[in-house]
């Protein structure tokens, strides 16, 4: 009997663990595969600029031939869309976080202030067990779980709310404390913005894949093309976009 628990037990533990790890090496593979594509985007990107920089550099031996401006044009147009995409996103991540490092560390020097106060209260009235609940340090919240500020936060607003009366001689007012609501508040927001962050930046690589494919499409279809009556006729600038157009590892 107890062999067969046994068994059971051991049966049954092996297929949790087999189903956990299978969703670790599913979030990494997923991990992976994002990683991978922005190397990709990244080596692809520079291939780009390298053969942008090349037609560049030689601007009078196409310029004569309007459809060679055209798809030019529309290369120039489409590494501009680009970067300007990849910009965006970057910007928007780094701006949130320092919005939220500023705002935690005006809500920790407001919160702290308020709990000097309802300790030095406290210590006047000899009244211990409130100088425990009111005590806040502005290191522990800057340093501990973004989701356990308000844990440390919310019930000492409540004992300033509810001390406000017998609090006037020590100049805590009630605009005070809603000014440390609202910052908290803010704060509570800005902790859910990385995940949205995080969902807009997949959206935002799924479209520079698309402009990616749009810049290769034009290169081999149209500008590779159009290039090839240089292999003849001006073989030197010829070669030399050859190479730009080499994609490097």
């Amino acid at each position: 009997m107890l062999t067969n628990i046994f068994l059971v037990n051991i049966s049954l533990l092996y297929f949790i663990l087999r189903e956990l790890i299978g969703k670790v090496n599913v979030q990494y593979l997923s991990l992976k595969k994002v990683t991978e594509m922005n190397q990709k985007q990244n080596k692809h990107m520079r291939m780009y600029m390298a053969t942008q920089t090349v037609l560049d550099n030689h601007t009078m031996r196409w310029n004569t031939i309007p459809i060679m401006v055209t798809v030019k044009n529309q290369l120039d147009e489409l590494i501009q869309r680009i970067e300007e995409k990849n910009e965006e996103t970057d910007a928007a991540s780094k701006g949130t976080t320092a919005q939220k490092e500023t705002v935690r560390r005006g809500l920790a020097e407001k919160a702290a202030s308020i709990s000097g106060i309802l300790q030095a209260y406290a210590a006047f009235n000899d009244d211990q067990v409130l100088a425990g609940k009111a005590k806040l340090i502005k290191s522990d919240l800057m340093t501990c779980r973004e989701t356990d500020v308000e844990a440390a936060v919310r019930p000492v607003l409540s004992l300033a709310r509810n001390l406000l009366p017998e609090l006037a001689d020590f100049m805590l007012t009630e605009a005070m404390v809603v000014e440390t609501e609202t910052s908290l508040d803010s704060f509570k927001t800005l902790i859910g913005q990385p995940r949205t962050i995080r969902n807009e930046a997949f959206s935002a690589m799924s479209m520079l894949e698309e402009m990616l494919d749009q810049v290769d499409q034009l290169l081999k279809q149209k500008m590779d093309k159009l290039m090839i009556r240089f292999e003849f006729t001006d073989q030197p600038f010829f070669e030399e976009y050859t190479r730009a157009r080499v994609i490097v590892d």
